[in-house]
């Protein structure tokens, strides 16, 4: 039996190794829709609902939505409202969210134009996870959020996207590419930039 020579198995690895970053490394493109019809002019007081969390990660809603906040304020293009103060309006009018965590879209427009807001950004986490590729290990965040005309309902802008880290075992807290705070801040990043060149 003919035994492998020492740079054909490197090579091997090689191929190996290259593949499995490739799969850790890489995810589908940000997808954005824009309403062509609206006059994004219109739409400078925002504010945010939080997320319908669909990933099964109790803490995945809040961190995307901070992180998306912050990224939207560095923008310097909207003027977000407190959520808080959204929720108040909605607690008054005695509506709450449905199973999946979904307020009633006209009801949410009605508590928003109290607050004088234009628009309202709403969306869903749909995966906050580990996931793997042979030996490998890597966190993968993943949502979609929309802008709908506060007057009228109408989708302004729909935006998917899905980030995923690189490296073995991946941890919550830190810096590094590995974290699921890293890649969270990535995914609101790349999703902001992408509206940035686009729109706003």
């Amino acid at each position: 039996m003919k035994v492998p020579s020492a740079s054909h198995l490197v090579s091997r690895l090689f191929v190996a190794v290259a593949l499995t970053a490739l799969m850790a490394g890489c995810a589908p493109g940000p997808r954005l829709f824009v309403n062509r019809d609206a006059d994004m002019t219109m739409y400078k007081r925002v504010v945010i609902v939080p997320f319908v969390n669909l990933s099964g990660e109790p803490y995945a809603v809040g961190r995307v939505v901070r992180a998306l906040t912050t990224e939207l304020i560095m923008v310097d293009r909207f003027q977000i409202v407190d959520p808080s103060l959204l929720l108040g309006e909605l607690e008054q009018a005695n509506v709450t969210p449905d199973a999946t965590g979904q307020f009633d879209v006209n009801k949410l427009r009605d508590a928003a134009a109290k607050l004088q807001a234009t628009a309202v950004i709403r969306g869903s986490v749909s995966e906050y996870a580990i996931r793997r590729a042979g030996t490998d290990e890597f966190p993968v965040v993943a949502f979609d959020c929309e802008m709908l005309d506060v007057q009228t309902g109408i989708v302004i802008w729909r935006l998917s996207i899905q980030h995923s880290g690189k490296g073995r075992l991946p941890i919550i807290g830190g810096s590094g590419e590995r974290t699921f705070s890293r890649v969270t801040q990535e995914a609101c990043q790349s999703a902001v930039t992408l509206l940035r060149a686009k729109i706003l």
